[in-house]
């Protein structure tokens, strides 16, 4: 476990470095260990060279910024670290099938990379530090989302964002981290992909303009949400080592102990139990609770 920790000291370095040069020898002097062996665990832990891993982090950050922002291509070229516009374009088209000026029109998805987490789920199972936060500071909020589209996968007989994930990836035809990258990719409210409790089981899927459409084929459905108000519960603040319990106290105080009835509000089941966000690049946990319109 300890040389799988050091690996990912290397990678939260990586991520805290994409906008400047990145050398093996200075991951390498960060964690301690030579350059060889640094770069042979990081293949075994990840399934990735460093070299690729590193590109693919950046072209990653750079369609973030594609689809949000009206940034010039020559600038985040420059920004990545890569020689010219020519080459950034040559390898975002080979890592995404499109050019960057397409994307940053279409918007359409793409398998978008995350950054890697070579302890989880393991780290789930392990006492981090004691969580000072008592429930009544889990913060409570009323929340609007007008109509959207939601765009998901669904599975039936898990009740959880690992199981399902693991079932996804099981199934012939089907890759977790690719289907994740592509839902990540959709421009919508929420950043990233999220996942909901339902009366048969799981599903992950992402918010998206009405208009939105994408590739059906590996299976996604589509459903229209009305213009809808939520209840939001969300942890103050955490660190990774501490996500585990963090996800168990926001469970526990939205949706066991909270009294809905007291405080006036009827909640919507009709198409899932609840929401739940957490994030692959930024540490935070909420659950998310349908209210009834009135």
């Amino acid at each position: 476990m300890g040389l799988k920790i050091s690996i990912q000291n290397a990678i939260n370095w990586i991520d805290g470095n994409l906008e400047d040069e990145i050398s093996l020898e200075a991951i390498s002097d960060h964690i301690g260990y030579s350059e060889f062996h640094t770069s042979r665990k990081f293949k075994e832990y990840t399934g990735s060279t460093l070299r690729r891993y590193i590109m693919l982090r950046r072209l990653s950050m750079s369609a973030k910024e594609l689809r949000d922002t009206n940034v010039r291509i020559i600038d985040l070229a420059v920004k990545y670290g890569f020689n010219s516009q020519e080459a950034y374009t040559r390898s975002f088209s080979n890592a995404f099938g499109i050019t960057p000026g397409t994307y940053q029109k279409s918007k359409q998805a793409i398998p978008l990379v995350f950054k890697k987490d070579v302890l989880f789920p393991e780290n789930l199972n392990k006492e981090g530090s004691i969580i000072m936060v008592k429930d009544e500071e889990i913060k409570v909020r009323l929340e609007e989302m007008k109509e959207h589209k939601f765009i998901y996968l669904e599975r039936d007989g898990v009740d959880n964002y690992i199981d399902f994930w693991d079932l996804v990836d099981k199934e012939e035809g089907m890759n977790c981290d690719y289907l994740h990258g592509l839902l990540a990719s959709i421009p919508g409210y929420y950043q990233e992909g999220y996942g909901a409790f339902t009366e048969k089981g799981y599903i992950f899927g992402k918010d998206a303009a009405l208009e939105y459409t994408v590739d059906p084929s590996l299976g996604f459905k589509e459903v229209i949400i009305p213009t809808k108000k939520y209840l939001v519960f969300e942890h103050p603040g955490f660190t990774e080592a501490e996500f585990g319990q963090a996800l168990q106290q926001v469970r526990r105080v939205a949706l066991e102990n909270f009294d809905f009835e007291l405080h006036k509000y009827e909640v919507d089941h009709s198409f899932v139990k609840a929401y739940e966000h957490s994030g692959m690049e930024l540490c935070f946990y909420l659950i998310r609770i349908p209210l009834q319109n009135t």
